[in-house]
């Protein structure tokens, strides 16, 4: 409220006041209802709950203002109010006492309205149209009080002047309104806001927090296996030496059976300790490209020879279809790559099938295709067989299946050679079985430069 008698006090009342001295007015009072209730169903409700505040009050006694006594009170307990309340928006001219007491308005609140000394006024209701259309009766936001000490008929001119003050106080009292409608929903998004802003602090700070422990954690996991994996080359390597010296010595056939199981098994878990590591520092981008030129004939002829005993075992064979002679890319990275794929290849396909690998060139990159038959990998099972440690559902055993770590080696050395890996399994022309074929691809890094 306070913004609308700073508008009155400022705009209205100097004007209220000097049309009040020239025109000898002896009273002038601006009221405004205040509703808890605006529907027209139920007219006692609505009377019964409506206040009336007193907006200013002009004296020629010289007491104007806001009276610091009584500024609201109830509208019923005003029978001058209510008649007006009721009429309006008609406007009330009252010429004499007489016309009061035929009113049956003999008294009033006496601070207020002073009827003792009152013999004519005029009331001019304050309104503004509904937009329902349901509703006649437009909103009374207040009243305009003109009051005389001696009795009067009251010009055209003088309603027309005070219809015209009506309807500026009007004006004020509306924009008063749809100021304190706005503001109320800018203090409500700016308390909404404040809340989300101090929410989205707090998740900001777990979230800080959360990054914080994952990178203490993630650094103690990486020192962990950099430990264990030193810990472990040693003793392996021993072993592995160890193993390959009994099998020198000792030439019984059983005993050389059980050697060689020994031995797998410890180049098993070699190849999981450099797995390890080479994931690990792959994580941690520590890992340096180093392109050179690459020929292929005896890199996969070596690659051949690598497998060629666990091929020849179950009975699977390898096919090599290479259009290059040579590409340039990372060697050590190339090798990993191709024997990872190799040997995912031949835990999971089945026997008497071929496992082809293919390598050619396409818009200047180089790709790489390993296609193996075997059972089909699902879907929902491309993106988790990347996963470090995962293991398909189709493994029967661990032991046969390995770690769970090629494939994991395999995705992070392709992308550390800026490439990118998929797989796709089809069916084979064969009953339950399926063709399924990983894809690298990765830019051939010598196409231009020198050869």
């Amino acid at each position: 409220m306070n913004f609308f008698i700073l508008k009155m006090d400022g705009i209205f009342e100097p004007d209220i006041a000097e049309t009040a001295e020239i025109l000898k007015f002896d009273r002038i009072l601006v009221l405004k209802f205040k509703y808890n209730h605006v529907s027209l169903k139920n007219i006692t409700e609505i009377l019964g709950s409506t206040k009336v505040e007193i907006l200013y009050q002009y004296n020629s006694s010289g007491h104007n203002g806001k009276e610091k006594s009584e500024l609201i009170y109830d509208l019923l307990d005003s029978p001058l109010t209510t008649y007006a309340w009721k009429k309006a928006p008609e406007i009330i001219k009252i010429s004499s006492k007489k016309q009061l007491e035929k009113l049956g308005i003999l008294e009033d609140i006496e601070k207020v309205f002073f009827l003792d000394l009152t013999k004519s006024l005029v009331i001019v209701p304050l309104f503004k149209k509904r937009i329902s259309n349901n509703i006649n009766k437009p909103l009374i936001l207040g009243l305009y009080i003109i009051q005389n000490n001696k009795e009067k008929r009251w010009s055209n001119a003088e309603i027309e002047l005070a219809k015209w003050m009506a309807k500026k106080i009007t004006n004020s009292i509306v924009n008063e309104q749809a100021f304190l409608k706005v503001q109320s929903l800018v203090n409500e998004r700016t308390s909404q806001l404040q809340v989300s802003l101090e929410v989205q602090a707090k998740l900001g700070q777990k979230l800080r927090n959360y990054v914080d422990e994952l990178r203490r954690v993630n650094k103690i996991k990486d020192e962990f296996i950099a430990s264990l994996s030193d810990a472990l080359k040693t003793p392996l390597a021993n072993m592995k030496m160890g193993i390959k010296m009994l099998k020198l010595l000792n030439k019984n056939e059983q005993s050389i059976r059980y050697l060689d199981i020994l031995a797998d098994e410890c180049e098993k878990e070699i190849n999981l300790v450099n797995n390890l590591l080479a994931l690990q520092t792959l994580e941690s981008n520590n890992i340096d490209v180093e392109s050179q030129k690459i020929y292929l004939q005896p890199l996969l002829g070596e690659l051949y020879n690598f497998f060629s005993q666990e091929l020849h075992y179950k009975q699977i064979n390898l096919v090599i279809d290479s259009s290059l002679d040579y590409l340039y890319t990372d060697l050590n990275s190339l090798n990993l790559i191709l024997r990872e794929l190799i040997n995912n290849a031949c835990k999971f396909s089945h026997e008497d099938t071929d496992i082809i690998l293919r390598i050619y060139e396409q818009n200047s990159d180089n790709i790489i295709e390993v296609t193996n038959c075997g059972f089909p990998i699902s879907i929902a099972e491309e993106s988790l067989i990347f996963q470090p440690f995962y293991q398909g559902s189709r493994v029967e055993n661990v032991t046969n299946s390995g770690t769970g770590l090629g494939l994991a080696l395999v995705q992070s050395l392709v992308q550390n050679l800026n490439g990118i890996i998929t797989v796709e399994s089809n069916p084979s022309s064969q009953t339950d079985r399926f063709l399924n074929t990983f894809v690298i691809t990765f830019p051939n890094f010598g196409k231009v430069g020198k050869e």
